[in-house]
């Protein structure tokens, strides 16, 4: 018998649009795919991180890092969390290097959009999408833009990940 936790609606939901609190977090890029931007045709990667919160559950936030003049801040941000900053410098950086690194992200939150009117289906016309969270920045590993707390630091997830030092990434 498969053992869950019993739910009314109202607390899936919650539980379903939860976001992670502004802040920095350990995170591993689960997935990666090279792709170009449908609007301008800039090369991007396409990704999926799995975010630890406090308590050392994950949490899926989508980043893409676009290939652009006014971009690349970002892109050498996450080359050097990821520890791939001379596969950067080289011009091989892609998402089969990525995919698997571990990452330090200051994570934000977005307000969400107002739905368009060809996709509201049953919703009213202005409602929105619910707010997400984004990928503020990748940070270097050992540096940290907020002061030293313990509660700045998810340790359940460190030693979840340094549980895991052993598996070739």
């Amino acid at each position: 018998m498969l053992q869950y936790q019993v739910m009314d609606e109202e607390e899936a939901m919650q539980e379903r649009f939860q976001l992670l609190a502004k802040g920095e977090y350990d995170a591993v890029i689960e997935k990666s795919q090279d792709r170009v931007s449908s609007n301008s045709g800039n090369p991007m990667m396409d990704m999926t991180l799995s975010v630890f919160d406090e308590q050392g559950r994950s949490h899926s936030v989508r980043d893409f890092l676009v290939f652009t003049k006014s971009m690349m801040w970002k892109v050498i941000h996450c080359a050097d969390s990821a520890g791939i900053i001379d596969q950067y410098k080289s011009g091989k950086l892609c998402s089969d290097l990525i995919q698997g690194k571990r990452v330090r992200v200051k994570i934000g939150i977005e307000e969400g959009k107002i739905i368009p009117e060809e996709k509201l289906q049953d919703k009213s016309p202005g409602s929105k999408y619910p707010d997400k969270n984004k990928v503020e920045d990748y940070l270097k590993v050992g540096v940290s833009s907020l002061p030293r707390k313990e509660n700045n630091y998810n340790t359940a997830a460190t030693s979840k990940l340094d549980d895991e030092d052993n598996i070739p990434f």
